[in-house]
């Protein structure tokens, strides 16, 4: 990345902070290595060609982001979308499957780490035992990495010798100061046992910690369990979008207006 794409980006992801969590911590190693940049002095789009299908971001001026898509090749992508820029793809999408989410941001003042109860840290040698739990389910965590357990913020709980909860990080960046928390789940012989809330506190007392100034997760707006789960620990709704696959087809040789 030059040294002037780089000033822009960071100049347009930080003045929305709470929404490009995820994009500032792609700025820094090791997730840097999987994103492509776009951008002007007023907007931005990343291709994060990690995954496959590339997630798909947006911030910033929608003039400018609808511009910038036009340079995106035809294809699939994982959408991470706010509605108005969402909307400036509608004539390229051939198809899709998407869900309403909302971007949830923690107000540490309305934390309380006494929630956070016993819970294990969890490190690598533990992944044998978090991929038994995620199973086959068809609620499994969805996005995750086993090098995540790099991070050092996963927890799990323990029962009868087998986890049967656990949460974590999606991305971790303290040089960004920000952390996405993620990969929360509790198998469905002991859900509505307050699990999901011990293992989530944990995570979040360990990035506070860590003195992270932005941590954020995602949700499901239809998910009210675990929207109340997250509001218990001080966390509050900032935004919706839309997450989900969409196929888009070649850019239309006219500018989009």
């Amino acid at each position: 990345m030059t040294d002037v794409l780089r000033a822009q980006v960071e100049r347009v992801l930080e003045a929305e902070r709470l929404w490009a969590a995820y994009a500032l911590a792609d700025l820094e190693p090791p997730y840097a290595r999987g994103a492509e940049w776009h951008a002007t002095d007023d907007a931005v789009v990343l291709a994060y060609r990690a995954f496959d299908p590339p997630v798909l971001f947006a911030a910033g001026n929608p003039a400018g982001v609808g511009e910038l898509f036009r340079r995106l090749p035809e294809g699939s992508y994982l959408f991470t979308l706010m509605g108005t820029h969402r909307a400036l793809l509608e004539a390229r999408v051939l198809s899709s499957k998407e869900t309403p989410m909302w971007r949830m941001a923690l107000r540490a003042e309305g934390f309380d780490p006494q929630r956070a109860g016993p819970a294990e840290l969890l490190t690598k040698s533990d992944l044998p035992a978090l991929l038994a739990l995620f199973g086959d389910h068809a609620d499994r965590p969805d996005a995750f990495d086993p090098s995540q357990l790099d991070d050092g913020a996963f927890y799990g709980i323990r029962d009868a010798g087998g986890m049967v909860a656990v949460a974590g990080t999606h991305v971790v960046s303290e040089k960004r100061g920000v952390a996405a928390v993620g990969n929360v789940f509790t198998h469905p012989g002991v859900r509505g046992r307050g699990l999901a809330t011990r293992v989530t506190a944990a995570v979040v007392r360990r990035l506070l910690e860590l003195g992270l100034r932005t941590v954020v997760l995602n949700v499901a707006m239809h998910n009210d369990p675990a929207v109340r789960c997250y509001e218990k620990l001080g966390f509050w709704p900032f935004c919706g979008y839309y997450e989900g696959v969409g196929q888009l087809g070649p850019a239309s040789d006219s500018p989009q207006e």
